[in-house]
Order: C-alpha cells, then structure tokens, then sequence
C-alpha cells in the first residue's frame, strides 16, 4: 500500500512538473514575441497533457490571436495565411469555426477584397468576396450570414462593373449548387437584371 502512495505522489509531482515546464516556456516564448515557437510547443506538449481541457482552448485562443495580430498590423496575407492554419486545424479536430474564428474570416477576406478593389483588380476582389461567402453563408449566427450575402452580392457587382455581367450571371448558378437550392436573401430580380445585361454584351460582341 505505502507503495502504491509513493507511486501516486511521483505521479502528481511529475503531473505538476509538466504543467509547470508547459506554461512556463509559453510564457517565456509570448514574452519574446515568439508566438509561432509558443503554439508549436504547447502543441508539442499536448499529447502529454492529455488531462488538461483547458490547453486546447489556450491553443485555440493562440491561432486566434495570431490573425488578430496580423491585420492590426495591415499584414492581410499574413492573416488570411494565420487564418487557413486556424481553420486547418478546426477541422482536424472535426470542429466548426467559433464565432470569434468567424468574425476574423469574415473581417481578413473582407480587408483582402478591399486591397484588390483599390488595385483596380476586380475580379480578383470579386474572388476573395465568393471566399467570404463560402465561409459564412450557413454560420450559425444571423449576422455572419448577413456579411457572406453582402459579399456575395459586392462580387456580383465587381464582375459587371469589370464588364463580366455573365460571369456574374455564372456566380448565382455557382452559389445555387454549392447551396443545394436557393441562395438565402438573394432577390430574383438580381438574376434577372443580370441575365438582361448578361444578353446585352453578348450582342454587343456579335460582328
């Protein structure tokens, strides 16, 4: 019996040792700004801290941040790039994006849509604006869906004022089989207008 004691106090000194070693090199990474060096450790780390939920939700946290911190410093690749990695690893895991990941998708492909529209690249805005779409069309929260519907419908408008009013008539169709049936708050006079003027330059260009 006093053996078993001793093996189960070794057991929870080696349980707190572990914790320690853990949040204490994270903390000293973040303090340095190594933030990419903190989630790989802790992430190291995990499998032997099987026992502590709250790790997981710290890791978490630490994607989240690291998009957060690349738009405030106006690094919208960088953060698109930081956002891929957060949703890869949603996935893996077999979860959704959270609320919070949301809100960063949404703000990241919307800033990037923004950046290329300034460029004069508007298929390329119209681009990121579908990626928006396809990212919170069916979240959770009304006003995630809200901001893909408005996205989809600016990328709707870039492709007609980039003279591309069929390739815009094409996205509808797109966005309708990607959904399986009908896109939730689209107005069928849209389609309709862009079907007239989806005509209209193609006769523009007959000889």
């Amino acid at each position: 019996m006093r053996g078993f004691v001793v093996l189960l106090a070794a057991l929870a000194a080696a349980v707190l040792l572990t914790e320690a070693v853990a949040v204490g090199g994270a903390g000293w990474l973040h303090s340095q700004a190594r933030y990419d060096d903190e989630i790989a450790w802790l992430e190291a780390l995990q499998p032997v801290l099987v026992w502590d939920p709250a790790l997981d939700l710290q890791i978490g946290k630490l994607y989240r941040d690291r998009v957060r911190r690349e738009l405030d410093q106006g690094r919208v690749d960088r953060a698109v790039s930081a956002l891929r990695l957060a949703r890869a690893r949603a996935r893996s895991r077999g979860e959704k994006p959270g609320k919070d990941l949301m809100a960063l998708g949404i703000e990241a492909f919307t800033r990037a849509a923004d950046r290329m529209e300034a460029r004069g690249l508007l298929s390329v805005a119209a681009a990121w604006d579908d990626s928006l779409f396809v990212l919170a069309v069916r979240a959770p929260e009304p006003h995630h869906r809200y901001a893909a519907l408005a996205a989809f419908m600016e990328g709707l408008d870039l492709r007609v004022r980039n003279g591309e009013p069929c390739a815009a008539l094409a996205r509808v169709e797109w966005a309708r089989r990607g959904l399986g049936g009908q896109i939730p708050g689209f107005q069928p006079s849209v389609e309709e207008d862009l079907a007239n003027q989806c005509r209209q330059a193609r006769r523009h260009r007959q000889p």
